[in-house]
């Protein structure tokens, strides 16, 4: 395109980039505009969200709180042990925060789902990193809040602040 006849014009695509620059943020701003409430809702979610340390005290706050109210320990099994403590299983139904949570009396387990691509890895007392493979739990005691990889013994305490789920 000739901005003058004969003449050629240096300007010209410097005026034609910015013209397109233009367009593409103004369909950007339109698809914001539309999309807005749904992305922010995410990020807020995202934002919000408990942690695993966050989560494992409430269910260890509530399998402790069952236990004062009823002098016994929440049932083990089914949707009894999310029932018990006020919860919904289906809320519980997938992961939730890279972690299958199972209440299990005094007591919560910590897992990841056999055969999915996420993997927990955390660090036991000795800072030595475990991981926590298919079928094997992190079990976090109600009486005292401390927690185990895989087995309830002092050897195998660990450091839930320590907890990273990957990707692999």
């Amino acid at each position: 395109m000739l901005l003058h006849p004969g003449k050629t014009g240096q300007g010209q695509s410097l005026v034609e980039y910015s013209l397109l620059l233009a367009l593409v943020a103004l369909v950007a701003l339109g698809a914001l505009a539309l999309l807005g409430r749904g992305v922010s809702r995410a990020f807020e979610q995202a934002a919000g969200a408990p942690s695993v340390q966050d989560l494992t005290a409430d269910f260890l706050g509530r399998i402790n709180a069952f236990y004062q109210l009823n002098d016994r320990w929440p049932r083990s099994w089914g949707d009894a042990r999310f029932t018990d403590l006020g919860l919904d299983p289906a809320d519980w139904s997938q992961p939730v925060a890279g972690v299958v949570w199972n209440p299990n009396g005094p007591r919560i387990g910590l897992a990841n789902r056999p055969g999915d691509n996420l993997q927990i890895y955390v660090t036991d007392r000795d800072n030595k990193v475990r991981k926590l493979y298919d079928g094997w739990n992190i079990w976090c005691e109600a009486a005292d809040g401390k927690c185990y990889y895989h087995t309830v013994a002092p050897e195998n305490e660990v450091d839930l602040s320590t907890l990273v789920v990957r990707e692999e």
